[in-house]
């Protein structure tokens, strides 16, 4: 039979004590669950504990625990009325991704992601210069993370070009290409990059003639495949006043009549399955607030809740159920906020492959 071990304990007067294990050891699956209700900066301490702690706190399944036991944070740009001499530093949110924050150096335009909980980032390689659009997202079915860069392939045809880069696997940028869906007819209008489950939607809204009508392409993250569909005629009357948003991992469109916003989800694109119900969901609380229907941009819908941006000043996010604001992040008078670059999500313990500390 297997000798059981003992911990010594040294005194100040270097007496050594033989402890037994069995008196002094706590079952792995309770050390994980105590450590899995710490925040991040005491779990990076509790891992030089000792070996078994330190190998428990690298394990995908209780990253994953930690993750989805710890409320949620608000990250935003914050953008100074007037800009600091030194801005080497500055960085612009572009999105994020379980805990991560895809950011961009203002001074040099250099992409990189970020955990701020655990104060490593990885610098990524140079996009196409022309890109408006940039998504970073974890594809479940093959476990890694994806980033897609939407960019603008040449100024005079308006065609769109689509790169892809994966995350410990890729060293460049990979181009694949993306269906051209243009008429000499149309004229573009505006180009929608949305994000939504393992999936990234490009909506394009183009004029023909006075009437107004939407594309999408959607580009399937596992099988890196592309879906083209025309919007139908009849889902909306006016397509400028439309926006596109992830309603809890499904690409949706949105349009504000009056005091209530209508929502329609796209269940599932590949097989172009709509909502059976379009989403009413009345705004009550702009009753008090004059004009505040017209600073209102909803964002997404996550976990009961319905994001906006108040133009330039605050976020909030809007119990759908209760019909209550349950969250209002709020900026200074000496600063202001942008719709892009707000992510609503935990600190995580992720450390991507090539992930480096933070230069102080």
């Amino acid at each position: 039979m297997r000798a059981k071990p003992e911990i010594a304990v040294t005194k100040k007067s270097h007496e050594k004590i033989s402890i037994s294990a069995t008196q002094q050891s706590i079952p792995l699956d309770i050390v994980m669950e105590i450590l899995s209700w710490l925040p991040v900066k005491y779990v990076l301490r509790m891992k030089c504990v000792c070996r078994q702690w330190y190998t428990l706190t690298q394990d995908c399944h209780f990253i994953e625990k930690h993750m989805s036991g710890h409320r949620i944070k608000c990250s935003y740009n914050k953008i100074p009325i007037t800009p600091p001499a030194n801005s080497q530093d500055n960085f612009q949110l572009i999105c994020g991704c379980n805990g991560m924050l895809l950011k961009k150096r203002i001074a040099s335009n250099k992409f990189l992601i970020m955990n701020n909980a655990t104060r490593q980032m990885l610098e990524l390689p140079d996009p196409h210069k022309n890109n408006f659009g940039m998504t970073f997202s974890f594809v479940p079915s093959t476990g890694c993370y994806k980033l897609v860069s939407i960019y603008n392939d040449n100024e005079e045809t308006g065609n769109e070009g689509c790169e892809i880069l994966t995350i410990g696997s890729d060293n460049s940028w990979r181009t694949i290409n993306f269906p051209s869906l243009n008429d000499a007819n149309k004229k573009r209008e505006k180009i929608m990059v949305v994000s939504a489950g393992e999936a990234v939607h490009c909506i394009k809204l183009n004029k023909v003639r006075t009437c107004f009508c939407a594309e999408m392409v959607s580009l399937d993250l596992e099988s890196e495949s592309f879906k083209s569909t025309i919007m139908p005629k009849g889902l909306f009357s006016n397509w400028e006043k439309v926006w596109a948003l992830d309603w809890n991992g499904c690409i949706s469109f949105a349009v504000r009549v009056e005091e209530v916003i209508n929502v329609v989800v796209l269940e599932d694109y590949k097989k172009l399955k709509w909502g059976k119900e379009k989403i009413v969901t009345p705004l009550a609380f702009t009753n008090s607030t004059p004009n505040l229907m017209e600073d209102l941009v909803p964002l997404f819908a996550q976990n009961g809740d319905l994001w906006f941006w108040v133009k330039d000043k605050r976020f909030m996010a809007y119990n759908i159920e209760s019909g209550k604001i349950n969250c209002i992040i709020w900026e200074t008078e000496a600063s202001k906020m942008e719709k892009c670059g707000f992510y609503v999500g935990p600190s995580s313990l992720i450390n991507l492959k090539g992930m480096q500390p933070v230069k102080k």
